[in-house]
């Protein structure tokens, strides 16, 4: 688990199979969820887990895998299934791998959910009531519309979501798209659309190779240590018809082993964010249809 937005999950969870499909009773034609924002970034929403809620979890678009904090794990008599080995620009811990009965968030809910454990009393620093995170191997089953001007998170059952609103659709592969930065020149990169980091980071090959001014050096800490990162600025940074200007930036020389995009991309930079996981693509600030 990262604690702060350059340090990303990449977990390999061997032979476990993902055996999650969707259950419950008949949900309504959409289900809205109000969220919290921590920092003006990060989403708190409330979940239901083996029954027991409400919860509040993270919803990270950029984790890999679920996490539960080790003491809800312990009060869900969680029995751990095996080890893995978490990697971060920071550093490698291992954690145990488990098996969650549910999960829902709203309407949307899985049975039988792989999830790492880990101790996130760093993480609840920024919220105290955080008992987990929400990542991919849940929401990439759903599809959905993160407001952060409503705050609510609303997940579609059908179609009814897409069909009332308009905008450019741009292909994703893993939450990953194409983006495009200048600074004395051009350069292509391939960012991971985040909810779980609060602010632009760029690293390995697009960190060393394209030039940054006003580099300055800070340290970032995180559950598997600390390491020096650089803060400087993008004087444009274009992202399918979304432009930014002049936006900070984190660089990390080191990307995690098995990152095959060039950095993360905050979705609180977008007013609206709808994901199609069926479709494998995203819009940028939709607007509604024209009728």
């Amino acid at each position: 688990m990262k604690i702060n937005s350059f340090a990303r999950c990449t977990i390999n969870l061997l032979t476990l199979v993902l055996l999650a499909a969707v259950t419950g009773p008949p949900a309504p034609a959409q289900s809205e969820v109000r969220f919290q924002l921590v920092h003006d970034a990060l989403i708190i929403v409330p979940v239901t887990a083996a029954n027991e809620g409400p919860l509040y979890f993270l919803l990270d678009t950029g984790a890999d895998t679920t996490i539960v904090d080790t003491a809800l794990a312990k009060r869900l008599s969680l029995v751990p299934l095996q080890s893995a080995k978490q990697t971060t620009v920071a550093g490698s811990q291992t954690v145990n791998v488990s098996v969650l009965a549910s999960l829902a968030v709203g309407s949307a809910q899985l049975e039988s959910l792989p999830v790492l454990e880990e101790d996130l009393s760093s993480l609840r620093r920024l919220d105290r009531r955080i008992d987990g995170i929400v990542g991919q191997n849940f929401l990439s089953h759903f599809n959905y519309l993160l407001d952060y001007h409503q705050r609510t998170l609303r997940i579609e059952q059908a179609s009814e979501i897409l069909d009332a609103i308009d905008g450019d659709q741009v292909p994703e592969v893993r939450m990953t798209i194409a983006a495009k930065a200048q600074l004395r020149g051009d350069g292509g990169l391939r960012l991971q659309l985040d909810s779980g980091a609060n602010g632009l980071v760029l690293m390995g090959r697009a960190a060393s190779a394209l030039y940054f001014p006003r580099a300055q050096p800070v340290v970032e800490t995180s559950a598997t240590g600390a390491t020096v990162l650089i803060t400087s600025h993008i004087e444009r940074l274009t992202v399918a018809s979304q432009e930014f200007h002049d936006l900070p930036v984190t660089l990390a020389a080191n990307a995690p082993q098995g990152r095959i995009e060039d950095g993360l991309l905050p979705t609180s930079l977008f007013a609206t964010l709808y994901v199609n996981n069926r479709q494998g693509f995203v819009m940028f600030n939709p607007q509604p249809k024209k009728r």
